[in-house]
């Protein structure tokens, strides 16, 4: 009690909320504890709490968040509550580099995402066995299909790996709250507690139809006269595309910044500078970023870069910004909570329905729980917009009074098995399909019945991985019947090409797409490289457009002699293939420096997309070169070569000049095209020679040359 006394303390908390009280007496009582209460109501310090006690008792823990971002936010957090209350116990963050596991045993309490977790089992390394509590933010994202198979694999390993483990799961509330918590091992503790009150409303027209039946009156309709309506307060709106986020931030700017005080203008004009100073190469992105912001709106999503995601979160937080139009997943990413959310598109498209269709009531919940600034506001205010009458009873039934989504498992999908099932095998924790069964009974997966009903899927991706020599299933009656309960007893073993898959953290079809391209009769080259890790699942190809198909049907005509996976001949197959090769293009221009405000219009993207899709391709490229090493080690050299030229987004001829300290993508550049090609050139130059070159400047010129100029020579012997 006395360490949770002295957390308080030092985050100058009073007095615990009811739900706060309620899980920390469960966590000092070593109990695993599942805390569902909507947004704000304080879970995470139930999470430190936990925390401190496991790092106080020369224990380890583990924080596990959905997002990058959100680890950097937790580690700042911790790092400055451990230098104060627990003597500088480490802390360490563990996001990138999956096939690395060294260097994080020093840490006391390690930050991470659920896939790198993952991945650090894979490895194995001793330490894990010494952690003893478990983290999991965000847990009701089991039910996501991208993060909730890596999420739930990773929570039941754990389990596996310390039975006795604390886990604290934080979540939001939903439906199944109880059978996540049993699932888990955990105790319970739900409430609607919420320290800031939600005052809900309908807009629609002109009007404002608070729950609480009292109307208010609005200059203009929508999200225009909503945000108007807030000043001088924040609001976010919530819309349901990227470009509808673009389109609603330039409209309300036109309003917003005719009101905005002069207090407010001078330190947005800071942000605005900041987001055409800082960029590496501005673009017309920055430059519609930065006239938005000193109009005290902005907009956020996926396909900003995180740079300039980052200089909007600082303004939105510095409250200068007015309104910051967002896509829903800012609802569950980084903590930026407004006096009024305003939520105006509540449908989206599904492709599976082939329609618009309503959003679920846990993810409009979310968005709803950004309203109201602890500390700050007396309440939030959420506001829902309605285009008729219809939509109000709808709305107010379905979001203000219906039940959440249950969390369900989503580990059944074959990508998700075929990942998780090659890294159960060829980690050692499943050596048969027995055990294969026990480990899947104690998932959510298989809590919730789903393991039978997926028998014949169990069995099509293990027969995959054997086929594509991922693993070897041992005594079966080669292709006779065998009989349920004796394939049980097949041993299942990886081989050295499904270790090292397992290992590099990429799915097996890539490994298996990137072993066809490497032994392909086709000469290794730079764009039948880029195009085989665009055709794996890891990397997310860009669309091609009706209107482009013939281009890139005539681009695939011109250049199929250099592709080293051949052409479908399905017609949709054949579409997803000119997505790649759309995709290895776009890395082709990159390397070959190509402006990015080209890149912008020509592939129809965005600079958060391309920089998502270098990093992955960089990623990729690394698990080639590997595998390449293994299968084809004569094409090693070039890959690598590839890896660097993807990472830095430069020429073959700069490869030397970045080896030198300090010398990047611009400075390479700067100094090949000012006569230094060679490292050796650059070495024996003098310092007047390179300090004029652009980026360069005196300090860096004698770094590189390794000389001091005669004024600093000078000064030292004076």
């Amino acid at each position: 009690m006395r360490l949770l006394t002295e957390l308080l303390n030092y985050l100058n908390i009073k007095e615990l909320y009811p739900p706060q009280k309620e899980a920390i007496n469960f966590v000092e009582k070593d109990h695993s504890v599942l805390v569902s209460v909507p947004t704000a109501a304080g879970k995470t310090l139930v999470a430190y709490a936990a925390l401190m006690r496991a790092v106080k008792a020369k224990k380890k823990g583990i924080y596990l968040v959905p997002l990058r971002a959100l680890a950097w936010e937790k580690v700042e957090e911790l790092k400055d509550i451990c230098k104060n209350i627990l003597g500088g116990a480490k802390v360490g963050v563990s996001v990138g580099d999956y096939d690395k596991a060294r260097g994080l045993s020093k840490y006391d309490i390690i930050v991470s995402t659920s896939e790198r977790a993952d991945s650090l089992i894979r490895h194995n390394p001793s330490w894990l066995a010494n952690v003893n509590c478990l983290v999991s933010d965000e847990i009701h994202l089991l039910n996501d299909s991208g993060r909730g198979p890596t999420l739930e694999v990773t929570l039941s390993k754990f389990r596996e790996i310390n039975p006795s483990i604390q886990i604290i799961g934080l979540s939001a509330t939903v439906s199944n709250s109880q059978e996540i918590a049993d699932w888990l091992g955990a105790t319970l503790v739900e409430s609607d507690f919420r320290p800031v009150p939600l005052r809900k409303g309908i807009a629609i027209e002109k009007i404002i139809e608070w729950e609480d039946n009292q109307n208010k009156s609005l200059i203009l309709e929508g999200a225009e006269g909503l945000s108007l309506d807030n000043l001088p307060e924040q609001c976010l709106v919530f819309v349901g595309t990227r470009r509808s986020a673009e389109a609603q931030a330039k409209k309300l700017s036109k309003n917003i910044g005719q009101k905005l005080e002069a207090k407010d203008r001078k330190i947005l004009e800071k942000f605005s500078e900041r987001i055409q100073r800082n960029a590496d190469e501005a673009t017309s992105v920055d430059s519609n970023i930065s006239k938005l912001i000193s109009n005290g709106v902005a907009y956020h999503h996926a396909g900003l870069t995180n740079r300039q995601r980052r200089i909007i979160e600082e303004a939105f937080k510095s409250k200068s910004l007015k309104a910051l139009c967002a896509t829903p997943t800012l609802a569950a990413g980084v903590n930026l909570p407004a006096k009024r959310v305003i939520i105006r598109d509540l449908s989206r498209w599904d492709s599976s329905f082939q329609s618009n269709q309503p959003l679920p009531v846990l993810e409009v919940q979310q968005m709803l729980g950004r309203a109201g600034r602890p500390g700050f506001d007396v309440d939030g205010e959420g506001i829902l917009v309605a285009k008729n009458r219809d939509q109000i009873d709808f709305f107010t039934e379905n979001y203000f009074h219906g039940e959440t989504e249950p969390v369900i498992s989503r580990l059944g999908s074959e990508p998700a098995l075929r990942t998780h099932l090659l890294s159960l095998i060829a980690s050692g924790t499943i050596k048969t399909k027995e055990s294969l069964h026990n480990f899947l009974e104690k998932t959510l997966f298989g809590s919730q019945g789903e393991l039978w009903r997926t028998q014949h899927r169990l069995n099509k991706v293990l027969d995959f991985l054997d086929k594509e020599g991922l693993i070897e299933i041992k005594g079966g009656n080669n292709g006779d019947f065998v009989a349920a309960n004796e394939s049980l007893h097949e041993k299942l073993e990886a081989t050295s090409f499904g270790r090292k898959v397992s290992q590099l953290y990429i799915d097996p079809l890539s490994g298996v797409l990137i072993k066809n391209a490497l032994e392909s009769d086709v000469e290794a080259n730079p764009l039948g490289l880029l195009h085989t890790i665009a055709r794996t699942p890891d990397i997310y190809s860009l669309y091609v457009r009706k209107n482009e198909m013939e281009t890139y049907l005539t681009h695939l005509m011109q250049m199929e002699g250099d592709l080293m996976l051949p052409p479908p001949v399905e017609h949709v197959e054949l579409e997803f293939y000119l997505w790649d090769l759309k995709t290895a293009l776009l890395l082709t221009d990159w390397i070959e420096e190509t402006p990015e405000e080209h890149l912008l219009k020509r592939y129809s993207t965005t600079p958060g997309d391309i920089r998502a899709k270098v990093e992955t391709a960089e990623w990729i490229l690394y698990a080639m070169r590997e595998l390449s090493e293994l299968l084809a080690p004569n094409h090693t050299k070039l890959i690598t070569e590839l890896q660097i030229r993807v990472n830095n987004g430069v020429r073959k001829e700069l490869l030397p000049l970045l080896e030198l300290d300090s010398v990047g993508r611009v400075r390479a550049r700067s100094l090949f095209n000012a006569g230094f090609t060679t490292q050796k050139s650059v070495k024996n130059a003098s310092n007047s020679d390179l300090n004029n070159i652009p980026g360069i400047g005196t300090t860096l010129a004698e770094k590189l040359t390794g000389r001091k100029g005669p004024e600093q020579m000078r000064f030292e012997l004076g």
